[in-house]
């Protein structure tokens, strides 16, 4: 009797111990599940990594001219697509684009991260942004991850501390072959 309550106890901390390994984020997951769209292919730059709110992640991703480049963005909800996504080519300097994760209206253009209604196809589709470099360039992508504020209680002159949420930002690239050649 003794031997099986031993047994259990060792198997219910076993058990607590896997439930806290289970809790962990596994960002590589959340790439893997993601699939190239019909015509191109999954680019080995494509990177998923946590990250954590109130903080700036940067991300240079180089362009071959002999190629055309589809880039999506995921991120976990924790984050409630509160973040603004920069993205410069370091050649030039030239700011190429900058949105918000969410817009208010949810259009094709207006930002990265949520759906919107194709009328064309009639399905939901998720953002992306196609790339077709005349020369080989480098981009710079900035990922700026709004914090989670608190709210201060009544006493006066208190900043309550900042709160930091951890999620997955995922930066799924594909690519082609130009049509036509380069």
């Amino acid at each position: 009797m003794k031997i099986l309550k031993i047994s259990l106890i060792f198997l219910f901390i076993l058990g607590l111990t896997n439930l806290g390994h289970a809790q962990k984020l596994n960002c590589q997951r959340t790439l893997d599940l993601r699939y190239p769209t019909k015509t191109f292919k999954i680019d080995q730059l494509s990177r998923s990594a946590a990250c954590y709110t109130g903080r700036k992640y940067e991300f240079i991703l180089p362009l071959n001219q002999k190629y055309d480049y589809r880039l999506m963005f995921y991120a976990s909800p924790v984050f409630n697509n509160d973040m603004k996504f920069t993205i410069l080519d370091q050649n030039t300097g030239e700011k190429v684009m900058e949105l918000k994760g969410e817009s208010e209206t949810g259009n094709k253009g207006t930002c990265v991260l949520k759906d919107y209604f194709d009328d064309g196809t009639g399905a939901s589709v998720h953002p992306f942004f196609d790339f077709f470099p005349q020369s080989s360039t480098t981009l710079r992508i900035i990922i700026d991850i709004t914090s989670i504020e608190q709210e201060a209680p009544a006493t006066k002159g208190y900043i309550p501390p900042e709160v930091r949420q951890k999620g997955c930002v995922t930066v799924f690239i594909q690519y082609k072959e130009k049509e036509g050649g380069w």
